[in-house]
């Protein structure tokens, strides 16, 4: 089932993920997601932390070093995408959020929360440092709504979205349930289909706390590796061979290397116009 809510950040996603920029005929990738830390206060049956012994919580976070070499990068390609924070655990718990976040300047940055450290001094915090924009999955109940509601009145910030989550197995939890590529198995989950196109690394740059990138976010496993942020730039990882080929292989509908081999989510909900051009059947003048 997909919520109203999910269908509005879906829509509200493509906007700037679809929109591509290029750098000599090269798409960039719209959306760069990052890992900020291996802690998160809550063990939701559909994600992998909810058995600590397939993924425990660590006290592992991304270095303000890192995040200032990854912005400088950005900035130093003029990139016009969007910074996620989000990644497998939850960003509130990083202990230099602010200092992070201000680190990216005027480049766009979002950052999805359970939103249970989340005020509205803490809203206008960050907004001052620079989230553009919160999205919050409320997991306990609708009573949340409310709530929140009135903490980004007061906070007056007016860029947000607040996803039901709260909903029963029955109903996939009010997400667009997927197994994160056979991590778990709960709810009624799609079939796996190894010849359906995907478009995550076409689009998207997944890069965990300590600079490594991997091939996307729903490799909770972190099987493949492409390259590391922490030692070459974003332009280099992100039209290195492996993921090159990798890329080609997901677009052309070939899944027959793992993780992929036991994913089941829909790659093809943003990223076919990346796609598109990867592929040269679309001229690269999208900036």
């Amino acid at each position: 089932m997909l919520t109203e809510a999910t269908k509005a950040n879906l829509r509200r996603k493509a906007a700037f993920v679809d929109r591509v920029q290029t750098r000599d005929g090269v798409p960039m990738p719209s959306l760069i997601e990052l890992n900020l830390t291996e802690l998160c206060n809550r063990k939701c049956v559909f994600c992998p932390r909810v058995d600590g012994n397939v993924y425990p919580n660590q006290a592992l976070h991304m270095s303000l070093d890192l995040a200032r070499k990854i912005s400088d990068d950005l900035r130093g390609i003029n990139y016009c995408g969007t910074v996620t924070l989000c990644g497998y655990g939850e960003p509130m718990l990083h202990p230099k959020l602010p200092e992070l976040v201000g680190l990216f300047g005027d480049i766009r940055v979002e950052i999805v929360t359970n939103g249970d450290f989340l005020d509205a001094k803490r809203i206008r915090q960050l907004a001052e440092v620079g989230i553009d924009y919160f999205i919050v999955s409320l997991y306990d109940g609708p009573e949340q709504i409310e709530k929140f509601e009135a903490a980004f009145a007061e906070a007056e910030c007016t860029n947000y979205l607040l996803r039901d989550r709260w909903h029963t197995e029955a109903d996939e939890f009010g997400l667009k349930l997927t197994n994160r590529a056979g991590s778990v198995d709960v709810g009624p989950q799609e079939p796996v289909d190894q010849h359906r196109a995907c478009f995550y690394p076409s689009y998207q740059m997944m890069v965990d706390y300590n600079g490594d990138v991997l091939l996307c976010p729903q490799d909770w496993s972190k099987l493949h590796r492409h390259g590391s942020l922490a030692f070459q730039t974003a332009m280099e990882v992100w039209t290195s061979i492996a993921l090159h080929k990798r890329r080609m292989q997901l677009i052309a509908g070939r899944r027959c290397a793992a993780p992929c081999n036991k994913c089941n989510v829909d790659g093809q909900l943003h990223g076919f116009v990346h796609a598109e051009i990867w592929q040269g059947e679309r001229t690269s003048k999208c900036a």
